[in-house]
């Protein structure tokens, strides 16, 4: 009797051992989605994880899926996912109603046993539609350029030129929802400069229409 006592505890403690090593190889990723808009936790929101991977010793330098699950009530999510040597992780989520907002992970921050936890911010989904025109045409050395300043992802990429004395063009910009957009714009004509700097109130997925008349 003794000896089976000894036998049942001593495979139990293997089973432990096992499952928690099992356990301590996986690694986790998890966090919440969250809108800093309103304040609150957003549930139902997709959220895929990316990697690139190791192939034949080289880095793979294209994100491919590892998995996709769905934020909870309370706006959090978690990827327990087996140990895989990769040069990045990506999380992307998705929403309706929402701009798809994209965050890459450093993987030396992403280690066996642990939780990588953050909160990570989604934005409503909103238009801005600038109605850009010289108005009335003046010279044909006219130059205005414009920029955001606030209001969206990469704003460093945003800056805009236009030439001549016949501008009459539309640009239509994503831009979050429920918040300041800030915008600058410059116009040269005649050896003047005139800066301008707006704030622009954005409602929720809607379309807001501003003119730079110049």
């Amino acid at each position: 009797m003794k000896k089976i006592i000894a036998i049942l505890i001593s495979v139990t403690i293997t089973l432990v051992v096992f499952s928690c090593k099992k356990k301590n190889d996986k690694l986790t990723i998890s966090g919440n989605a969250y809108n800093s808009e309103i304040l609150q936790k957003i549930s139902d929101v997709k959220v895929d994880l990316y990697a690139k991977k190791l192939s034949n010793n080289t880095w793979n330098g294209q994100y491919s899926l590892i998995e996709t699950t769905y934020t909870q009530s309370d706006g959090s999510f978690i990827f327990e996912f087996d140990n895989m040597r990769v040069s990045d992780f990506k999380l992307a989520f998705s929403k309706q109603g929402y701009i798809t907002s994209e965050y890459v992970i450093n993987p030396d921050l992403v280690q066996k046993g642990e939780n990588y936890n953050k909160t990570y911010n989604v934005h409503f989904e909103s238009w801005l539609k600038l109605l850009i025109k010289n108005f009335p045409p003046t010279s044909t050395n006219d130059v205005l350029s414009y920029r955001f300043l606030k209001g969206l992802d990469n704003i460093q990429d945003t800056l805009k030129y236009f030439n001549g004395s016949n501008i009459d063009t539309i640009n239509v910009w994503r831009i979050y929802g429920s918040q300041w957009a800030v915008i600058e714009w410059n116009v040269f004509s005649n050896s003047n400069h005139v800066q301008h700097i707006d704030s622009l109130w954005v409602p929720i997925n809607d379309t807001l229409v501003y003119n730079l008349y110049y």
